[in-house]
C-alpha cells in the first residue's frame, strides 16, 4: 500500500470517526495512520513549491492535524488495550516483565517496544493535548515522536525541580544542623562569661588578664550570632 492509498483509507477512518475496538485491528490502521501523516507531512512541506492556493493549503494542513490527532489516539488506545490485558502467572524469560502479554501483541502485529510505547502516550493525555494544541498554534502536524520527547522532556524536567528541591532541602537542613550546634556553643560561651567573677580574684586574675578573657569570651559570641537576652 502507498502513501496515497494510505492517505484515503485512514480520511475514512477519520471523518467517519470509525475506531476498531480492539488491538488486531487497531495495529494495522496505526500502521496505515503513520503513512498518511508522513504522506501529508511531505506534502505540507512542499505546499509553497506546489503553487497551491491559500485555501487548499490550510485544507491540506487540516487534513493533516486531523490525521495526526487521530494516530494519537489510535496509539493510546492500543496503550490502553494493552495495559488492561491480563498477565499470565508463572511467565519466565523476556516476557516476564510483560505480564506474558507479548504473545498477544506480537499475534497484533507489533513488538513490546511499540506497545510500550504506546502505553506511555496512553498514560500521558496532558503531552498529548499540549503537542496537539502547539501543532495547531504554528501550523504543524502533531507526531507520536514529538509527544514522545514532550513526555522524556518533561520527566527531565521534574526530576531536575525534584533534585533541586532535595538541594534546597539538604542545605536548609544543613544550615539548621550548624546553627543549632552554633546556638549550643554560644549557650556554653555565655556560661563561661556569666561565670567569670564579677571583680579580680584575689588569689591569681590580674585585671587585665580577666578583662581579656571577658572580652574575648564577648567578642567570639558576637561574632557567632549573640544571644536573645
Amino acid at each position: 500500500m502507498n502513501e496515497e492509498e494510505a492517505v484515503k483509507i485512514f480520511d475514512l477512518v477519520v471523518k467517519g470517526n470509525m475506531l476498531p475496538t480492539t488491538i488486531d485491528k487497531l495495529v494495522p490502521l496505526s500502521f496505515i495512520g503513520s503513512a498518511a501523516v508522513k504522506f501529508y507531512q511531505a506534502k505540507v512541506k512542499l505546499m509553497n513549491q506546489l503553487g497551491m492556493s491559500e485555501a487548499q493549503r490550510k485544507a491540506t494542513l487540516a487534513d493533516g492535524q486531523d490525521a495526526g490527532e487521530m494516530l494519537l489516539n489510535i496509539e493510546a488506545r492500543i496503550g490502553e488495550l494493552y495495559e488492561s490485558l491480563p498477565a499470565k502467572p508463572g511467565v519466565r524469560g523476556p516476557d516476564s516483565r510483560a505480564g506474558g502479554k507479548t504473545a498477544t501483541i506480537e499475534k497484533a502485529g507489533i513488538d513490546q517496544f511499540k506497545a510500550m510505547r504506546a502505553q506511555t502516550i496512553h498514560r500521558n493525555p496532558a503531552a498529548v493535548a499540549a503537542i496537539i494544541k502547539e501543532a495547531r498554534e504554528n501550523e504543524d502536524i502533531p507526531t507520536k515522536t514529538a509527544v514522545l520527547n514532550k513526555i522524556r522532556a518533561d520527566k527531565e524536567e521534574t526530576r531536575r525541580k525534584e533534585y533541586e528541591k532535595l538541594v534546597k532541602k539538604n542545605r536548609a537542613d544543613n544550615s539548621s544542623q550548624t546553627r543549632g550546634e552554633a546556638l549550643t556553643y554560644l549557650s556554653k560561651l555565655r556560661e563561661v562569661v556569666l561565670i567569670l567573677p564579677p571583680s579580680i580574684p584575689k588569689d591569681g586574675w590580674t585585671e587585665g588578664s580577666f578583662a581579656e578573657a571577658k572580652a574575648m569570651a564577648e567578642i567570639i559570641i558576637k561574632r557567632l550570632g549573640g544571644w536573645n537576652e
